[in-house]
């Protein structure tokens, strides 16, 4: 019982240390467009209208994907959360259990919105919106913090539970998005020309 105590905490420290690292990094995706990176606290959580939309990406077991998170997050610390400083500047405190993972998706896609901007759009199993919506609901007001691999691409505020199953998160440019939605699918990126 005593090692399986120093084995837990052991396990927490890990995590949290992970966390840090996982969250910290907040920058483009490997050939992403860095100059067209989300400002991570004013994207809008819920889908907004579309200009464009790549066909959905249906999510599969598939050892090329990269996984994707969405943890709660506040601008105000919280009792056991972990800091992240923000670039250029701010921070952010993220709950360190993810709300969602990749195995909460049915299928990702990338869009833009009608300025041109990338988003990222979720489609969520019953079960990741069931979660999604019990963590929203019992956390209002919040921030949800969408990391992909190791990078935090987004993390907008929402007024209400989340209650649709498809959840757009503003990722900068079209290409970011489509990296992600492409990265977390596990698809290769097509050839350039």
């Amino acid at each position: 019982m005593h090692t399986q105590g120093f084995a837990m905490k052991s396990w927490k420290l890990a995590l949290a240390g992970t966390m840090l690292m996982t969250l910290a990094a907040c920058q483009t995706l490997p050939g992403a467009d860095p100059q067209a990176t989300a400002d991570p606290s004013t994207a809008a959580a819920q889908p907004q209208p579309q200009a464009t939309a790549a066909t959905p990406q249906p999510i599969t077991d598939n050892r090329q994907a990269v996984n994707l998170r969405v943890f709660l997050a506040d601008s105000r610390p919280q009792p056991g959360w972990t800091p992240v400083t923000l670039k250029p500047s701010g921070m952010l405190y993220v709950r360190p259990e993810a709300i969602i993972d990749r195995s909460d998706l049915m299928a990702i896609q990338s869009a833009t919105d009608q300025n041109g901007d990338g988003v990222l759009v979720l489609i969520l199993s019953d079960e990741g919106l069931r979660k999604m919506r019990a963590a929203t609901a019992a956390h209002p007001g919040l921030r949800l913090a969408l990391v992909v691999g190791q990078t935090m691409l987004s993390a907008p505020g929402y007024a209400a539970p989340i209650s649709q199953q498809q959840l757009a998160f503003g990722v900068g440019s079209a290409r970011n998005a489509e990296l992600a939605a492409r990265s977390v699918a596990g698809v290769e990126p097509p050839s350039s020309p």
